[in-house]
């Protein structure tokens, strides 16, 4: 349940956006991308302030707040899901300098896309740096004003390197203008989220506009503090999760009006489809409780002593990951249970099918994540500093 009031007016919102949703699947599949006017309404809905600072005009919503809101727009379509949870990374926000947040946040209805793949060159220049690269997978690149793109700091050619030894990363945050989109998603699950390349060529970006995770809080409170992978991957367990609800709902229309081929039973009397039916909401609502279970305790540790265990940062990915692993289960459990009723393109099923499984290709629910969640497991170091 919602715990404030912004919270509660959002989710509603939600879900008063999800006929109007509906009806434009078609072009938001055709277009592959979210339309301009579905993005424009969000957005001064307050879709894309879920977790921004309130000092820039965000919501601040907790993280679970913001997992419902990404699980009831994904019940309607996962490509606007994915485009309003991938806009709401705000990755360091609360460490970039007041000047540069409240510029780029003037607007209260701005979106920005992001990358974390470190594709780019930030060469250090006076004031700033020149940077150079393209980036791939830029989820909802068509509809932002601004871009943040990870990139390798370099200085004379060279990447500059962290006390570790490991080189250098820096978020580069730059206006859409000054980058170009290469058109490449042709995909089939998540069409609609336009993730297209984006190309910089040779653009300054001034310093205050860049910004890396393991730099100083401007921001204090601690809710601030929270790992960046802790409040983000955790939302591709809600959107999996809520392609899977509407995937058992559409399970239980068809088999309350099917009469299977070589039969007098109607589906939802067949002892397969209801076995079915029972573990496939058994994986998503079992997943649920944990995913939001394990990501509260995080959330409560963090505002009551001002840091994230491991032990809690691992639960909550491996939670992520299980809730993506179970949602996957659960669509195909009802995919195959509905026959061929699930082919068609008109029934959801076929759109939960693709997109569910597409889900599974981002990297934070990659298999490598419980590798080092079992590590910690066992009480051995992570393997990896993003934790």
């Amino acid at each position: 349940m919602p715990e404030t009031d912004s919270a509660a007016a959002l989710l509603d919102a939600a879900r008063s956006f999800r006929p109007r949703i509906l009806a434009e699947r078609e072009r938001i599949e055709d277009s592959r991308r979210v339309p301009e006017d579905i993005a424009r309404d969000l957005a001064h809905s307050g879709f894309f302030r879920i977790f921004l600072p309130a000092a820039y005009g965000g919501l601040d919503l907790s993280p679970m707040e913001g997992l419902e809101v990404f699980e009831e727009l994904a019940r309607a379509d996962a490509s606007v899901a994915w485009c309003v949870w991938n806009g709401n990374t705000h990755w360091t926000a609360a460490q970039l300098s007041p000047e540069a947040a409240g510029t780029i946040h003037a607007d209260p209805d701005v979106i920005t896309a992001n990358s974390t793949r470190s594709s780019g060159q930030a060469e250090i220049v006076d004031r700033g740096y020149r940077v150079n690269g393209r980036w791939s997978l830029v989820s909802g690149c068509e509809l932002a004003a601004w871009m943040v793109l990870l990139c390798v700091v370099t200085k004379d050619g060279k990447p500059q390197l962290t006390p570790e030894g490991a080189p250098e990363l820096r978020f580069m945050i730059l206006p859409a203008g000054e980058c170009e989109i290469v058109d490449t998603w042709v995909v089939g699950g998540l069409r609609g989220t336009g993730s297209h390349d984006v190309l910089v060529r040779d653009r300054f970006v001034p310093s205050a506009y860049g910004s890396g995770f393991f730099d100083p809080h401007v921001l204090s409170k601690a809710r601030y503090r929270i790992p960046p992978f802790s409040r983000v991957i955790p939302g591709l367990g809600a959107m999996a999760l809520g392609i899977a609800r509407t995937a058992i709902e559409t399970f239980a229309e068809i088999a309350g009006t099917k009469l299977p081929e070589r039969t007098t039973q109607m589906l939802n009397n067949n002892h397969g489809a209801q076995v079915r039916m029972s573990q496939a909401e058994a994986l998503t609502r079992s997943s649920r409780l944990f995913l939001f279970d394990s990501l509260a305790q995080l959330w409560n540790g963090l505002l009551a002593t001002g840091e994230a265990t491991i032990e809690a940062r691992a639960h909550v990915r491996l939670a992520a990951s299980h809730a993506v692993s179970s949602a996957v289960q659960a669509v195909d459990l009802v995919y195959v249970g509905a026959g061929a009723n699930s082919m068609y393109v008109e029934c959801p099923l076929e759109r939960a099918f693709r997109d569910v499984h597409a889900m599974t290709l981002h990297i934070g629910v990659h298999p490598r994540v419980i590798e080092t969640t079992g590590r910690v497991l066992f009480g051995l170091e992570p393997d990896t500093p993003l934790l």
